[in-house]
């Protein structure tokens, strides 16, 4: 009888740990809002963030991340995405992205960049800062508003990575 206790305490303490991990580690959920990240997101699409993904590796030019604001920390979570790295520079000259003094060709920036925001001087990223966009450039508070600015490595929560529709229709986001 004691065995069997120790093996069902046991199995339990197992789930939790799992649990934990999951939760901390692995898996969150939260709402895009707004029409920012249009037409990859819409508003109030439930997201699934990788919380594991940038553990081994870096996060790349276009990856769509999620992230708290360094500024207040009580507002709910950011998605964007990175359209800098660290140690780029960044402007926006007549309407178009420039990385390094490169035009950057990217379907999700295919119309003219409305607002520069800070960006419409040049803006060297710091070695743990990422500046992102919203896809519906012309309608986002991202980093070229002084609210959001650049992102610390430290804020980003994870990687968007699945997003769901009415419940049935689950999609990756890339």
């Amino acid at each position: 009888m004691m065995q069997s206790i120790g093996k069902w305490a046991l199995q339990i303490l197992i789930v939790v740990v799992l649990a934990y991990c999951i939760i901390y580690f692995g898996v969150q959920s939260t709402r895009n809002l707004g029409q920012s990240m249009e037409p990859t997101l819409s508003n109030k699409d439930l997201i699934l963030i990788n919380k594991a993904a940038y553990i081994t590796k870096e996060p790349k030019r276009f990856d769509v991340i999620v992230f708290q604001s360094a500024q207040n920390d009580q507002l709910p979570l950011n998605i964007k995405r990175i359209v800098a790295l660290p140690g780029e520079t960044v402007q926006i000259i007549d309407g178009e992205l420039y990385i390094n003094n490169k035009k950057i060709e990217h379907k999700v920036f295919s119309e003219l960049i409305t607002t520069a925001g800070v960006a419409k001087e040049p803006i060297t990223l710091g070695e743990d800062e990422y500046f992102v966009m919203g896809d519906n450039c012309n309608n986002s508070e991202d980093s070229r508003f002084s609210n959001i600015g650049n992102v610390h490595e430290s804020d980003i929560v994870g990687k968007a990575w699945i997003y769901i529709e009415k419940w049935n229709k689950f999609k990756k986001i890339r």
